[in-house]
């Protein structure tokens, strides 16, 4: 059964000609969540060959522009291809009163409920059990309040017992902060925020970023499996520099781009 990330955007605060903003859709058994919507994520969708009547439930890390300016667009053309089902979102306080006070003004209201799930700042919680997964949040260390997400395969069957669920951790914009591998030890496929080159280390720690060697020890830290750097600075025209500097620190580390999809594996319990 799929265990599955595509990225839909891979730049950070501004998009560039070859990257969007921030958008991952994980698929787990066939059920697709949203993680992030950057401007453009609507788009990235339809290139992607991801059916909107999927999406299964929304994770928002937090509000800055970024990560939340294609929500606009995608609640109205879910409302217009006929969704009557309510949709789930797990978001920061003040994502409510965002959208509220764009749709508000629209004259067309949405056809179907937005139910909204704050984060809490309490370390990691459970925060969404499904027939598929367990999703918890955890904050992490950024400019304004922001949350990553570690996402647990539910095995069933006559062999689950000697399966290992599959992982996947999105640690989104933070600074490094050797702590947050708690989170996440162990997990399968690490997502972290990896905005600059150690040439801009300083510049990385005064807007609440990550260097790509930073990605690498976190990875090293949790003991994760592999590692999937990105939110790159549109600085780098290429991301060459950014990988090697995070394959420096921890080997099994691979770029983010733009539709690219990686897939998870099953493995064995080990015993």
């Amino acid at each position: 059964m799929k265990f599955s990330l595509t990225i839909l955007g891979s730049s950070s605060a501004v998009p560039t000609a070859a990257r969007n903003t921030t958008a991952h859709v994980l698929n787990v058994h066939e059920r697709f969540y949203l993680i992030d919507c950057g401007e453009g994520t609507q788009i990235q969708i339809r290139r992607n060959r991801i059916r909107f009547g999927r999406l299964h439930t929304l994770f928002i890390s937090h509000l800055h522009s970024d990560h939340i300016l294609g929500l606009f667009g995608l609640l109205s053309t879910l409302s217009l291809l006929g969704r009557k089902v309510p949709l789930d979102i797990y978001c920061p306080p003040g994502l409510k009163r965002i959208l509220d006070s764009h749709f508000n003004l629209m004259p067309d209201q949405l056809l179907y409920p937005l139910v909204y799930h704050e984060h809490s700042s309490e370390g990691k919680c459970l925060i969404h059990s499904d027939k598929a997964v367990n999703v918890y949040s955890f904050p992490v260390r950024h400019r304004s309040p922001a949350w990553g997400f570690l996402f647990e395969e539910k095995i069933s069957g006559l062999n689950a017992a000697e399966l290992k669920p599959r992982t996947f951790a999105f640690c989104t914009d933070t600074l490094f902060h050797p702590p947050l591998a708690e989170y996440f030890t162990g997990v399968d496929l690490l997502y972290h925020e990896s905005t600059y080159a150690s040439a801009h280390e300083s510049r990385a720690a005064s807007t609440g970023h990550s260097t790509a060697a930073e990605a690498g020890k976190m990875a090293q830290l949790c003991g994760a499996k592999k590692l999937l750097i990105g939110h790159y600075s549109a600085r780098y025209k290429e991301i060459d520099q950014l990988v090697a500097e995070a394959q420096s620190v921890f080997p099994e580390t691979t770029g983010a781009t733009d539709g690219m999809t990686v897939d998870i594996e099953r493995r064995l319990n080990e015993k």
